[in-house]
């Protein structure tokens, strides 16, 4: 029977890191962030002494080794409560984790102690300019120099480009026909000579440092201790990594549907029109309900998800029905708290307001809602034959 309670140790967690941000980072200064573009540095550092910023990392790294639903629970009350330390939470499920997973001790020193101190996560550079989900298409490639290995080729959509101080870089090897048996992680340096980052405007997400970022890797060379984990294993790799980010994605914007939807009913519980509260009209309890409903099915799925992942189990078709259902009713649920809310959503800058234009890029980043549904929906059938 699955038991979807609390420990008294995830309790315990939760209200201190709640406490934390809501010393840390409060209404007022997540709108300032919001307002000036700005990364509250401060915050992060504050949540590094704290030490969750190594929550579901090794102990030996300095890490707290915990299951992954508590590093669920805990991106979830990061994206409620600490409004743009979430991106950085975030990014570093998967990208951290890797390092963990596949690196040697070397880069382990290198990357994720710098992290788990208060520095940025690694960004990780899959999408290309003529190739976002289709690995097969990969365009960058490497060489070898005798040790050294020479990289061209470029990355699109790379997360916290600007702010990462290294990219994992999937590239393949040209004599390798095969990419899924070809390709390899590099460790690449921001500042390693030959690489070029740009940062590309977006929609949403202003406060948050989740630059998205295209980049240019122009006769880029490293040493072959720069590989992270094996050769010609980066596809594996890559793929090893996605149920960490799909469990970041839809914790994420679980938290982002609850806060639309605690703000929607305080406020059809406060506004009167025609004599009463709004939230006495059937046709905003009807919205309401709907939201409620959503918001379960979501943490519902987020703990199964969680639970089975724990277990060893293969979560491969759940992670892409979680992914690709939280996306699409979390835009529904803010969309209904926008009505809701109605002018005082759309005007000035109320948090849900914001919402509205962040959440829509969550139905494409991390795998848009059509391949999910093009990895997924084959598998689901698959058990029916």
């Amino acid at each position: 029977m699955i038991d979807f309670s609390k420990t008294e140790e995830q309790e315990l967690l939760i209200e201190s890191i709640k406490e934390l941000l809501e010393r840390e980072m409060p209404a007022e200064k997540e709108r300032e962030c919001y307002r000036n573009g700005e990364f509250p540095w401060d915050a992060w550092k504050a949540m590094a002494e704290a030490g969750f910023t190594g929550l579901g990392l090794p102990e030996e790294v300095g890490g707290t080794d915990v299951d992954l639903m508590t590093v669920a629970l805990a991106n979830f009350t990061i994206s409620r409560y600490g409004g743009p330390l979430a991106a950085f939470y975030s990014m570093g499920m998967p990208t951290m984790y890797d390092v963990c997973e596949f690196g040697t001790p070397e880069q382990i020193e290198k990357y994720v102690k710098p992290y788990i101190a208060g520095g940025a996560p690694l960004a990780l550079g899959i999408s290309e300019p003529s190739t976002g989900s289709d690995v097969a298409g990969m365009q960058t490639s490497y060489a070898w120099d005798g040790d050294t290995a020479v990289i061209n080729g470029g990355k699109h959509y790379t997360t916290c480009g600007m702010e990462a101080p290294a990219i994992i870089v999937i590239a393949k090897d040209p004599t390798v026909d095969n990419v899924h048996r070809g390709a390899t992680m590099f460790l690449v340096d921001r500042d390693t000579p030959g690489v070029t980052i740009n940062k590309l405007p977006k929609m949403g997400h202003e406060d948050a440092p989740t630059s998205i970022c295209e980049v240019f890797l122009n006769d880029v060379r490293v040493p072959r201790s720069a590989i992270l984990g094996v050769e010609h294993n980066g596809f594996m790799q890559t793929m090893a990594n996605f149920t960490r980010e799909r469990i970041a994605n839809v914790s994420g914007v679980i938290a982002t549907a609850v806060n639309a939807f605690e703000d929607a009913c305080a406020y059809a519980n406060q506004r009167e029109q025609f004599g009463q509260q709004i939230g006495r009209f059937e046709l905003v309890q009807e919205m309401i309900m709907e939201m409620a409903c959503k918001i379960e099915n979501m943490m519902n799925m987020l703990y199964k998800l969680c639970w089975q992942a724990d277990q060893g189990q293969d979560v491969r078709i759940l992670a892409g029905m979680a992914k690709y259902y939280c996306s699409k009713a979390t835009c529904e649920v803010v969309d209904d708290a926008i009505q809701v809310l109605a002018g005082i959503g759309v005007v000035g800058d109320h948090r849900v307001g914001r919402y509205y234009i962040d959440i829509r890029s969550a139905r494409i980043a991390g795998g848009s809602d059509q391949v999910m549904v093009f990895n997924t929906a084959p598998q689901i059938l698959k058990r029916y034959r």
